[in-house]
């Protein structure tokens, strides 16, 4: 079998949601990316040598680590199913730029990144689609969860709609050309999401839930027609914002300067603390970040500001 080494692959950052999608939209950005790096190993299976950026001590095992489960599984199914060495092995060395716990689909970018560097490394033998799977594991180790929304565009660009997560029911939505997207967290805060999940009411009121799917549908409707000012009317969160929103800093006045310097739209990246704002372009996009950034600082919040164009290719060779 063909093998290939020595080289690093990129998995883009995603914002899931997006106002109006709860689990069910997903956006990849074009930069930061988790990268791996992919050499050689005399040992069988996975190991990860390295994290750079490893800020919140993720664990080197393998088990333990979500680019490696995703790896691991990928590597098993190639020496079950292809002609591959059952001793075969690879190092890898993972360089965490998607910052942990701040709603930029941390975690699924290094599961990503793993089941696409392994396939890579063998000779392609399976598509985008099918690696879904084995990065559903690595989520499921790091998050406890199947949902997909973050999983599908960290590896095929774009923005994704998903209908039905045990399904694989999803579709990719056309870009608005120059599109620019502005995210903001507060570097020390870091939200437990499980506990998000359980502040969510088991119950939404019919009003809400009528709203919140009228505008998903907008949403799509905008995306197809390049209709700018439909896209911005729909980019509120209906359902969840109103239980998060409270535990992000300044989440309020961060949303009105937003919208107040042109922002289309402007809300919780993921479950945050990372607050998104969707720019038409990228002078306004510098504008917002610029008027956002300083909320922070004039109340000493160390935080990152994160510009970026829409990513359209998803995981890939770096």
């Amino acid at each position: 079998m063909k093998f290939k080494s020595n080289f690093k692959v990129i998995a883009p950052a995603t914002i899931a949601n997006l106002g109006c999608g709860l689990d069910a939209l997903g956006l990849a950005l074009e930069s930061p990316g988790d990268e791996v790096f992919v050499k050689p190993s005399n040992k069988t299976g996975i190991h990860i040598s390295s994290i750079l950026n490893n800020k919140t001590k993720i664990p080197l095992e393998t088990d333990k680590n979500a680019a490696g489960v995703s790896a691991k599984l990928v590597l098993e199914h190639l020496k079950t199913n292809f002609d591959l060495d059952p001793k075969a092995g690879l190092d890898l060395g993972l360089n965490k730029k998607v910052a942990v716990g701040h709603g930029l689909g941390s975690s699924t970018a290094s599961a990503v990144a793993g089941a696409f560097a392994v396939n890579e490394a063998f000779g392609c033998h399976l598509t985008k689609r099918d690696l879904i799977p084995f990065i559903m594991k690595g989520e499921e180790l790091a998050k406890g969860q199947l949902r997909v929304n973050s999983l599908l565009p960290s590896l095929l660009g774009g923005i994704i709609l998903t209908r039905d997560h045990q399904a694989l029911d999803f579709h990719r939505l056309p870009l608005v050309k120059g599109l620019q997207m502005v995210v903001i967290y507060a570097q020390k805060q870091v939200l437990d999401k499980t506990q998000l999940r359980n502040n969510l009411t088991s119950k939404t009121d019919v009003a809400n839930a009528i709203q919140q799917s009228a505008n998903l549908g907008a949403f799509v409707q905008a995306l197809y027609t390049s209709n700018l000012d439909l896209l911005s009317s729909t980019l509120t969160d209906h359902i969840a914002e109103k239980h998060w929103s409270a535990l992000i800093p300044f989440f309020k006045e961060l949303k009105a300067t937003a919208l107040n310097n042109g922002a289309l739209g402007c809300g919780l990246a993921g479950a945050g603390p990372g607050v998104f704002a969707l720019c038409k372009n990228s002078l306004e996009a510098e504008k917002v970040a610029k008027a956002m950034e300083l909320i922070y600082t004039s109340n000493n919040i160390e935080n990152t500001v994160i510009r970026s164009k829409i990513d359209h290719e998803g995981v890939r060779l770096a």
